[in-house]
């Protein structure tokens, strides 16, 4: 009896810990801070694959996807901030994999050949596997700077009518790309 009273109790917590979690990721599009109207959108080149991708703001040909650091920083959003931080996190993990069979190679007193090209092969395909996580993230965060750059943006403004002393009042909404 007092295991089925503990089954229960976890159920509703953790249905309650989901339902907090659920209301928090419905409240994500709303935004106590405006989107910068100068931000532009993020296009990925067609036939980029998960190796790499080629990206163009604006218009203009990215170097690299740390690029992207600048708009996605303007725009102030979490989500779009921690898939850049870890993209950046796995790509330096994914360099540093690289220097493994170096270290091998410096450090060990066992010469084996066989073991050198397993210790090569896993870390070209640990370096393969972070760079293509890291892709990942950083194509889901385009992909959220996008969605919320095509959000409807409203606005309210009231100007002063010179000579007058009276104030226009306006309201407006614009809808970019």
């Amino acid at each position: 009896m007092r295991n089925i009273f503990l089954l229960i109790l976890l159920g509703i917590l953790s249905f309650s810990a989901h339902a907090q979690r659920r209301r928090d990721d419905d409240t994500l599009h709303y935004r106590s801070v405006p989107i910068p109207a100068h931000l532009l959108p993020i296009e990925r080149a067609y036939g980029s694959s998960s190796l790499g991708s080629v990206y163009f703001y604006g218009g203009k040909k990215l170097s690299s996807p740390y690029s992207l650091e600048i708009p996605f920083y303007e725009l102030n959003d979490p989500e779009v901030s921690h898939r850049f931080k870890a993209f950046r996190t796995l790509t330096t993990i994914g360099r540093l994999t690289a220097l493994v069979p170096l270290a091998y190679i410096i450090l060990s007193s066992n010469k084996s050949n066989g073991t050198y090209w397993t210790v090569y092969g896993g870390s070209i395909a640990a370096t393969l596997t972070f760079t293509i996580i890291g892709n990942g993230q950083i194509n889901k965060a385009v992909t959220r700077y996008n969605t919320l750059l095509r959000q409807p943006r409203l606005g309210f403004s009231a100007t002063p009518v010179p000579l007058t002393g009276l104030h226009a009042m306006g309201a407006g909404v614009a809808w970019s790309f």
